[in-house]
């Protein structure tokens, strides 16, 4: 887990100036800002200490990217206070209204103490080390311990601070400041070397080189997380070199803003960090825009000024506003790119398409028309989520554009291979023993691999005073690789495991009273609980009801992978009707939703008629009724139901009419 500590600097001085209802007041809405800026990356906030707070990332629910999250969140507790300082001096004189905050990673035991009041807790060494380094950061700075800066370093300008001697510890802390995020096109140094991937290289360097002629190229990386997706991104980026301008951005798993990958991609190029003053930003932006633009500048300053969040141009008219919709943006981004095409190849990279948001996907598949008629290349790693954003975008990209994409689907590597990845991590360090129980335990799995590696490397350093070969009973597995997905959900007491099948066929998200309705258990809340304990499960929230949801869209898929198809068909049914039945009048509102679940149970005549029924009920959007209109035609076509599909085909030729 990784846990954050942030306490205000300054507070004493408020409460000498004020009366304390005031500055409790004061203080109190300081401290829920923070806790806003946690709750926004997915922390839970385990304490209020009077002027400060104690979060968890990790618990109780697990993320891969739990020390993103925290930093993430504490960058934005910075600027929080930073802001609030400024009201604060100029409210009442009072300077120096600072916060610190501290970040560490790793194991703890995690418990529910309090005999009335219960309260998940963290015991250890992880959540003394978070407090100790607030304790000791600079006003206005973010202080993270040694695991924590080792997993951000390739997104995070981390600046030295040496080793700290902090209270409770024998021996000193290294500690780093974390100083911001790294701008995408700066570049991130891998420390792996790459094995086994000479075919997906051979067809990388055929897209580098036919990028280099002038072709649009699309490039797919697939596969599981730790594959390699990224290690052979950056491998295409050496490929390709000074032969092409490289723009890259990344998703996040944690949401924020809908379209940030490209948000990112300008902010690279234009060199405008996150946090650049606005006026310095504004300069910087119009000076290289339009220096690539000339008299066009004018046609891109509203739209990236909504994109970047910043006033582009202060002069325009206020109707000047309604040129940033999400079309004039993509339009925007899509000359933008062109004007670069127009000098050198570009490439357009983005990371983790899975976990795009709907207004990026639609914003990548606008740039993939560009592939047509300009030297642009787009890549985009994505895991095979198929019901993701990131799959659609996959599914466009190969059903428009099969002529220019070359699809990577990455497997696990061979035995020889990760063999041979092993030996280079480690140097000769291990034994062969040892050597072939992290092959076999990783599954061909890269990051698996490195990740062992470095754990064995660093025990064999403090166990055996640096000699480091090792033997396999001494090993102890770090968390994060104990299973594969699916094995955590085999993992699960059979009960839980049942729930969560059943879950998984309500959706990415369910509500909990339709699962208990459906469950052939009379213990939904404790199984729902072991769900929610093994990070399976988390809650999305209470009210109006309660509603939960599978942590990853891969763990759902796991879930869903464990079912037959009789069964999923049966649960499927189960679900239809008693969702039918606790609607009750209040059916036509879900029609959509009924109708898929009808389509999987194979229960066509419903699924047609919730379709129709749903095509009515989108009068505005004729657009999206002709595809629930198609949709129903289809099911009929398979149920053989010849009247439903020519009232279908009826009723879509009336609406392509206008009518």
């Amino acid at each position: 887990m990784t846990v954050l500590f942030a306490d205000v600097v300054g507070s004493t001085a408020l409460a000498e100036k004020l009366p304390p209802e005031e500055a409790k007041a004061l203080i109190g809405e300081c401290v829920n800002q923070m806790s806003r800026a946690v709750h926004e990356y997915g922390g839970t906030v385990q304490a209020y200490m009077g002027d400060g707070i104690c979060a968890y990332f990790g618990v109780p629910t697990a993320h891969e990217d739990d020390p993103e999250r925290a930093a993430r969140a504490a960058l934005r507790i910075v600027d929080v206070v930073r802001e609030y300082a400024r009201e604060v001096e100029q409210a009442w004189g009072i300077e120096r209204f600072d916060v610190r905050v501290g970040i560490n990673t790793g194991p703890a035991a995690v418990g529910v103490v309090g005999a009335v009041d219960h309260q998940t807790v963290a015991f250890g060494d992880t959540t003394n080390v978070a407090a100790r380094l607030q304790t000791v950061a600079a006003p206005g700075t973010i202080a993270v311990g040694e695991e924590s800066a080792r997993r951000l370093a390739h997104r995070f300008r981390l600046e030295a601070l040496g080793e700290l001697s902090v209270r409770g510890r024998e021996g000193p802390v290294t500690a780093r400041e974390l100083a911001g995020p790294l701008l995408a096109n700066d570049g991130r140094p891998h420390s792996a070397p790459l094995v086994g991937r000479k075919v997906e290289l051979d067809r990388l360097h055929a897209a580098a080189d036919g990028l280099a002629d002038g072709k649009g190229q699309v490039v797919l990386l697939v596969g599981e997380a730790g594959i390699g997706k990224t290690r052979l991104l950056e491998e295409l980026r050496g490929i390709v070199g000074e032969r092409a301008t490289w723009l890259e951005g990344q998703c996040l798993s944690y949401g924020g803003l809908p379209v940030w990958p490209f948000e990112e991609i300008l902010r690279g190029w234009l060199a405008i960090g996150e946090a650049e003053p606005e006026i310095a930003a504004r300069t910087r932006a119009r000076a290289r825009l339009g220096a690539l633009l000339g008299a066009g500048l004018g046609h891109v300053l509203a739209p990236f000024g909504g994109l970047l969040r910043i006033d582009l141009d202060p002069d325009s008219k206020p109707e000047s506003a309604n040129e940033a919709t999400p079309a004039a943006v993509r339009r925007a981004f899509g000359d933008w790119v062109e004007a670069l095409a127009a000098n050198q190849p570009v490439v357009i990279a983005v990371e983790d398409m899975h976990w795009a948001a709907p207004q990026a996907r639609e914003m990548g598949e606008a740039i993939l028309e560009l592939t047509d008629r300009s030297a642009v290349m787009v890549v985009a790693t994505l895991r095979a989520e198929p019901g993701s954003q990131g799959w659609g975008f996959r599914l466009h990209a190969l059903g428009s554009y099969a002529h220019r994409t070359t699809e990577l689907g990455l497997a696990p590597l061979d035995e020889g291979d990760a063999t041979e990845l092993v030996e280079a991590l480690a140097t000769g360090s291990l034994d062969e023993a040892t050597t072939s129980w992290v092959v076999g335990r990783a599954e061909g799995n890269p990051l698996y691999l490195e990740e062992l590696v470095r754990l064995l490397l660093e025990e064999a350093a403090v166990e055996r005073n640096r000699t480091w070969t090792l033997t396999v009973g001494q090993v102890t597995l770090p968390a994060r690789l104990e299973n594969l997905l699916v094995a955590r959900v085999d993992a699960l007491p059979e009960g839980a495991r049942t729930l969560a099948q059943l879950a998984a066929v309500i959706g990415r998200t369910f509500e909990v009273s339709l699962l208990e309705r459906v469950a052939d258990t009379d213990d939904v809340a404790g199984e729902l609980l072991d769900l929610v304990r093994a990070g399976i499960v988390q809650e999305l929230r209470r009210y109006p009801e309660l509603v939960c949801g599978f942590a990853h869209g891969l763990l759902h898929e796991a879930a869903l992978s464990t079912l037959t198809i009789a069964r999923h068909r049966e649960l499927t049914t189960r679900v239809a009707d008693m969702l039918e039945e606790l609607l009750g009048e209040r059916a036509p509102q879900e029609a959509e939703r009924l109708a898929q679940y009808y389509i999987r149970s194979n229960r066509l005549d419903r699924a047609v008629a919730y379709l129709e029924r749903a095509a009515a009920a989108s009068p505005g959007d004729p657009r999206h009724a002709a595809e629930l209109l198609e949709a129903a035609a289809r099911a009929a076509a398979r149920e053989g139901d010849v009247e439903a599909e020519r009232r279908l085909e009826a009723r879509l030729a009336e609406l392509a009419a206008g009518n």
